[in-house]
């Protein structure tokens, strides 16, 4: 990508050349260029030169901390000028981007149709289905047979993007029935919507959270979800190409989570601002550590006189570690996507603990007759200590990895955020009080 981005830096000074080249490429491939441009000077030249009904989508490509630069150094008519060619979810993505009083000029210069369907759009949290949704959609009346129906989807339904439903409705506008687009050609001209319209198909309030919405959208294998709001009117629909997008967020969320990153940590941060943000937990981290030094603080005289001690102990908290970390990763994952709550917990729990048995005693065997061979000085009591240190560590990082993401959960914090950080605190500190306090009372 480097090379085509040196390329087109080179026809900056033939902008009708560049036009032409941006209009034979997807905007996934002109957002690549511009990430891969060395600055955001070279990046406004590149954009200005892009097809206004491509640059919207090119902005949406790019990664949020991106976008938002782009966008804050664009004037207000340029947004507006953006905005028009998106459909109306994507340009509330981007006014969201924007300061709310540049967006609010921009929505004033839109014409009144535009204006409409933006408008209702902005009132939502953007991570719930109301900011997900779009306001174009094709909707009849219930009443209406299908002839008719045909008829205005011949006149009307070029203008709607990704058309795979038709949304019934009765005179109050209630959703009364969805019908795949597929169903509606083969239906007779004669049969009326609300006999052949799905009253059953999945739908969504406005209010409800974007991991459930994808959550719908997984259960039922569809491509578009409408949204309703309390007293069942539709207001929208959400499609599947976002639904991709928002899956995608909550996954790399959960994985920067779990590595004690904000979900904001992106590549395209200034340095001082992502180090900022990983130093927050750096410093959470360090005061965990200090606390399991202070354990280990606890048994100096007994390091001082047996050295191999010291040369054993990080095996036990290591082993600790890695096995709470699967389970964690496991329950993490499970609760992300629904199938483990607080209230259905107890078979997963039973199960992590058996495994953390069977493990536990496997790996305390093997290590144990580790420490015998290595430290034979000592005899048997050294390996007995070091297997009923394993052992009971294993088992308290599995019990500890279920339940500390169950316990977040129920407290409403996000089980990924200090899962981690907290796992890690807790197989460290049992494993080097349960290692050197044993060592302590049979070694000494």
């Amino acid at each position: 990508m480097k090379a085509i981005s040196t390329d087109l830096l080179l026809l900056i000074e033939q902008p009708a050349v560049l036009h032409k080249r941006f209009l034979d490429m997807h905007t996934s491939e002109i957002a690549d260029v511009l990430i891969s441009c060395r600055n955001d000077t070279e990046r406004h030249q590149l954009l200005s030169c892009i097809p206004d009904d491509l640059r919207g989508d090119t902005l949406l490509e790019l990664p949020e901390a991106l976008q938002e630069s782009l966008l804050a150094k664009l004037n207000t008519s340029d947004i507006e000028d953006v905005v028009e060619h998106l459909d109306s979810d994507d340009a509330t993505d981007i006014l969201q981007s924007i300061k709310p009083e540049v967006a609010d000029e921009v929505i004033k210069a839109l014409d009144p149709e535009d204006r409409r369907g933006i408008e209702p759009l902005m009132a939502h949290d953007e991570t719930s289905a109301g900011g997900l949704m779009q306001a174009e959609l094709f909707k009849v009346r219930d009443d209406w047979k299908v002839g008719k129906v045909l008829k205005v989807l011949r006149r009307w339904g070029q203008s709607i993007e990704n058309l795979n439903y038709i949304y019934a409705v009765n005179k109050h506008d209630r959703l009364t029935g969805v019908l795949p687009l597929h169903a509606l050609l083969f239906c007779d001209p004669k049969e009326e919507i609300w006999r052949i319209a799905d009253a059953d198909f999945p739908r969504v309030l406005v209010e409800e959270d974007q991991e459930e919405v994808a959550r719908v959208f997984n259960k039922y294998d569809i491509l578009a979800l409408p949204v309703v709001n309390k007293q069942g009117l539709l207001v929208g629909r959400i499609t599947a190409d976002d639904i991709i997008d928002v899956v995608q967020e909550e996954a790399t969320e959960d994985m920067f989570h779990l590595a004690a990153l904000s979900n904001q940590d992106d590549l395209a941060e200034p340095v001082y601002t992502t180090a900022w943000r990983r130093g927050i937990w750096l410093m959470f981290n360090l005061c965990t550590a200090v606390l399991a030094s202070l354990v280990i603080a606890q048994f100096e005289a007994t390091l001082d006189h047996i050295v191999a001690l010291a040369i054993l102990m990080p095996i036990v908290a290591s082993m600790g570690g890695i096995a709470g970390t699967q389970t964690l990763t496991v329950m993490v994952r499970g609760i992300a996507l629904g199938r483990i709550t607080f209230d259905n917990a107890k078979r997963a729990l039973f199960k992590e603990v058996g495994v953390s048995l069977v493990t536990g005693l496997s790996f305390a065997v093997l290590v144990g007759i580790l420490a015998r061979i290595w430290f034979p000085e000592f005899g048997n009591t050294l390996a007995y200590i070091i297997a009923a240190a394993i052992l009971l560590n294993l088992m308290v990082a599995g019990l500890a990895g279920a339940l500390i993401p169950l316990t977040l959960q129920r407290l409403n914090i996000d089980p990924a955020l200090a899962s981690g950080t907290i796992l890690t605190t807790v197989t460290d500190v049992v494993g080097f009080l349960a290692f050197l306090g044993l060592a302590t009372i049979y070694l000494l």
